[in-house]
């Protein structure tokens, strides 16, 4: 019994420091799970061309030559209308102000008129004078222009270093092909325990792939849905707007409600009307709830065999511990995790959990 309970607090204290590990590890987990799914997606495209050009290396060097040029081709095209966007922030922002303002704002009735009066009456009887008016709140600090530029000058050099470490890791994992599977193997040790080991392996690969078929179709849906409705309302950019839109729903639940809310802020100063940006707003929730909350959840809760509020935790999970990334990675992580529990008795009932 004594024995049991310390198993248990081992396995408590366990998760806990794989917990830590992930928070403060994220500058190493976050690029090293990217660039793994990124390779998964890719592996299919390098092994067709490999048995063209022979050489595996030459091949992922082309292929992910090819995708950063598709990427930064896009960036090019569309930085005009993002830096124009951009542009029309400060004034989005003050328009939108000035509306809620009008919308939020009574005019003052006869009582209250009445109570300020008399308050101010004795105020004068007491005190000879009438009540001050409220001062205006002191003007904030100005911000240097030097220290904006630093801060964007790190944030630039740090998102710059983790796209190379991407970048890299990505084309050897492809260059490497099934390397490190066969290391596994051998390290596997005796012929059981190798074919143990193959088929989480392979269970691992069907479970990735499907999963990343499925997010590629929603999100091209996704995309398609939005830029038709926007060009149907008349919003600026559509075809950006569909990007964006397709990018983001990558992340289920948070990504579509952030489209939402900056399609609801950008139709609004267009259009300086709330039933416009209401329109706008509630076409990419529709949009995002046919083929993402809908279709992408299910059929991805399906193909990864876990429930859809396991799913949903996880998000949450580690959304908190990584952000924005974890919302991406939360899911095809939840479904590596379950194909090992899935083969381990130990951990069998981890994976009942988990599972539908």
């Amino acid at each position: 019994m004594g024995r049991m309970r310390d198993n248990h607090s081992l396995a408590v204290l366990a998760v806990i420091g794989v917990i830590f590990l992930l928070y403060w590890g994220e500058a190493f987990f976050v690029p090293l799970f990217v660039s793994l799914f990124i390779s998964y997606a890719l592996s299919p495209v390098v092994s067709a061309l490999t048995a063209v050009v022979r050489l595996r290396a030459l091949a992922a060097a082309i292929v992910v030559t090819a995708v950063a040029a598709l990427v930064g081709l896009a960036a090019w095209s569309w930085s005009d209308d993002v830096v124009a966007a951009w542009q029309q922030a400060p004034a989005a922002v003050q328009s939108i102000s000035k509306s809620l303002q009008q919308v939020l704002r009574k005019p003052a009735g006869p009582i209250t008129e009445m109570k300020k009066a008399a308050a101010d009456l004795e105020s004068v009887t007491q005190t000879g004078k009438a009540n001050p008016s409220p001062q205006p709140a002191a003007a904030a600090a100005p911000v240097s222009t030097l220290d904006v530029m630093w801060r964007g000058w790190k944030t630039v050099m740090s998102a710059g270093g983790q796209l190379m470490v991407v970048f890299f890791l990505v084309f050897f994992m492809l260059a490497s092909g099934d390397f490190f599977k066969l290391k596994l193997l051998a390290i596997a040790g005796e012929r059981d325990k190798r074919r143990f080991t193959r088929n989480v392996l392979e269970e691992i690969d069907a479970q990735v792939r499907r999963y990343l078929a499925v997010v590629v179709v929603s999100n091209v849906l996704v995309g398609i849905g939005v830029w038709l409705a926007f060009l149907a309302l008349g919003v600026k950019y559509p075809a950006l707007w569909g990007v964006i839109a397709g990018g983001l729903h990558t992340a289920p639940y948070f990504g579509p409600a952030l489209v939402a809310a900056a399609s609801l802020v950008a139709a609004f100063v267009q259009f300086e009307n709330w039933s416009m940006a209401i329109a706008a707003s509630a076409a990419t929730i529709g949009v995002a709830t046919v083929v993402g909350m809908v279709f992408t959840t299910w059929l991805a809760s399906r193909q990864t065999q876990m429930n859809t509020t396991a799913a949903f935790v996880g998000l949450l999970f580690f959304g908190w511990i990584w952000g924005f990334w974890g919302l991406l990675l939360g899911i095809p992580l939840l479904a590596i995790a379950k194909t090992v529990c899935d083969h381990n008795e130990d951990w069998k009932p981890i994976a009942e959990l988990l599972g539908r």
